[in-house]
């Protein structure tokens, strides 16, 4: 046999507290108290009684009074369960049977975004990050400019050219 089979005292046991005789006697007070006081449901005031005792777990040596503790305990994870709860927003009953607005054109919109991504697949590294930046992540040319160190003059000459290279390219694709 190993040590730990012969010996019947836990770590647990060791601390001197019985955590078994602890958590019979205060886990159903606790949940009684969100259920009661704060009306917290049921199953939620058994989870918030279950992260109070694992904080007791690891706080046991510190704390005198039990009893007290607990109250003070569950009674701060019950505000802070309403307070996070409180901003919480109810969905519509028929939320599920509503179409997205995204999609809603969808059969309008499919073929120009695949086309624009087939062109542009066909461009530079330079004329893809010249037209993302002017068309999708709306930089003006002066700023388009200041980020790739070119003149202004110079990044509105790559925007018009790069837009045409996609027009060119993208027309002669296979």
């Amino acid at each position: 046999m190993t040590v730990i089979a012969e010996k019947q005292s836990s770590a647990l046991s060791r601390m001197g507290v019985d955590f078994d005789a602890v958590y019979n006697e205060h886990v159903p007070l606790m949940i009684g108290l969100a259920v009661d006081r704060f009306h917290v449901s049921e199953s939620d005031a058994q989870t918030l009684a279950h992260q109070v005792f694992l904080a007791f777990f690891l706080k046991a040596d510190d704390i005198r009074d039990y009893r007290a503790w607990f109250i003070g305990a569950i009674s701060n994870a019950c505000r802070h369960y309403l307070r996070t709860r409180s901003r919480d927003v109810e969905l519509s009953a028929d939320f599920a049977e509503r179409a997205d607005p995204e999609f809603a054109r969808i059969s309008d919109t499919l073929p120009d975004k695949l086309a624009a991504r087939e062109a542009f697949a066909c461009l530079t590294s330079r004329c893809q990050l010249a037209l993302r930046m002017h068309y999708l992540d709306g930089y003006s040319v002066p700023e388009i400019a200041a980020q790739l160190h070119i003149t202004e003059s110079y990044a509105k000459k790559l925007v018009s050219r790069c837009l045409q290279q996609a027009r060119d390219r993208y027309k002669d694709r296979p």
